[in-house]
């Protein structure tokens, strides 16, 4: 594995929930922080699930964001990815990769900690 090119720490702001064209129950979680290289970050995860699929373990998400760079631009970026919730932790673990603006490709490795609201990790290349 390459080593990390930085590191983030978001802060969980709100939810949204609704429903998708499916049926299933969808999630919105919006996150607000800094992250190596980019400066502050807003973003939102986005996961969605059958009702009967409530207390799921693991699944899909998707990153939409917009990074606020020191020299006044703004790097939006798209990702798709999974989440793993460990057995008898309050902790969702996950891997996205994301599409940059600029054309970059990104991996970011996390994990939020469903008690503090507090999603933290690493940044690595493609």
């Amino acid at each position: 594995m390459s080593e990390p090119i930085g590191e983030f720490s978001l802060k969980h702001i709100c939810n949204t929930y609704g429903t998708n064209s499916a049926g299933e129950m969808t999630n919105s979680v919006n996150f607000q922080g800094e992250a190596t290289g980019f400066g502050p970050v807003w973003g939102t995860l986005i996961s969605s699930n059958a009702l009967s699929e409530s207390n799921a373990t693991s699944g899909t998400v998707q990153w939409v964001g917009e990074a606020f760079l020191e020299d006044g631009s703004v790097l939006g970026g798209i990702g798709n990815g999974t989440w793993e919730k460990p057995e008898n932790e309050h902790v969702w673990e996950l891997v996205v990769n994301v599409d940059l603006s600029n054309g970059e490709k990104h991996r970011a490795e996390g994990s939020i900690n469903l008690e503090s609201l507090i999603y933290t990790g690493k940044i690595y290349q493609g």
